[in-house]
């Protein structure tokens, strides 16, 4: 990623699968095909797809899980850090090249897969696609479940004294459980601490590095 300077698996799924920038490619093909002649108007087409789609990802994403997964707040032209202007320019650009580029070449070599392969391809893609997607909620649903105890166990360890040391136990098993089972999406997603429960995911970023050393 650009604003990592390294690769950084996006996706959501296990796999290198990423679902959101699929959906996009999908929308733009169905949406925009018809300008695909005009760059102009095929360029504001992409941006419109491309934006609507990260915004309402965004708003969902932070409704579901009280964090941010990205966030776009220190760009200028920015709308509640969902989205700003310069990605979305940049997604202008992306889906110039994915209708003009991308597309034909992809379009070319589905065409030259035998008919026979065809049925046996789709059928191993999807199998691999539903398991991915199975594992990766059942991982969101849980993480989700130990921001939600962890918030708890916060609030308890303000109210009861005498329970302290059981609840600073329970929340070090929370914490190992987040480094071995949900930290890649902390590794994947450094934005997930500017959201609203940024005060515990930075607590527990810290508290993995520690460990970590």
């Amino acid at each position: 990623m650009y604003t990592q300077k390294k690769f950084i698996n996006r996706g959501f799924l296990y796999g290198p699968v990423c679902p959101i920038y699929g959906s996009g490619s999908v929308l733009m093909i169905l949406f925009l095909t018809p300008l695909q002649r005009n760059g102009i108007y095929l360029f504001i087409g992409s941006i419109i797809v491309a934006t609507v789609l990260e915004y309402v990802t965004g708003y969902i994403l932070e409704l579901a899980f009280d964090t941010k997964w990205w966030d776009y707040s220190k760009e200028p032209f920015n709308i509640k850090g969902y989205i700003c202007l310069r990605f979305s320019l940049a997604w202008g650009v992306a889906g110039v090249f994915l209708m003009r580029v991308l597309q034909p070449m992809i379009k070319d070599l589905i065409f030259r897969i035998p008919t026979a392969l065809e049925s046996y391809l789709y059928t191993l893609l999807l199998i691999v696609f539903v398991v991915d997607v199975t594992l990766t909620v059942h991982s969101l649903i849980e993480f989700r479940i130990i921001l939600k105890e962890l918030v708890g166990i916060r609030n308890e360890i303000n109210k009861k004294i005498k329970d302290r040391a059981l609840l600073l136990k329970q929340k070090d098993r929370a914490y190992l459980l987040l480094q071995t089972k949900h930290f890649r999406f902390l590794r994947k997603y450094p934005s997930l601490a500017k959201g609203k429960a940024g005060h515990l995911i930075n607590d527990i970023k810290k508290k993995i590095e520690k460990i970590n050393q």
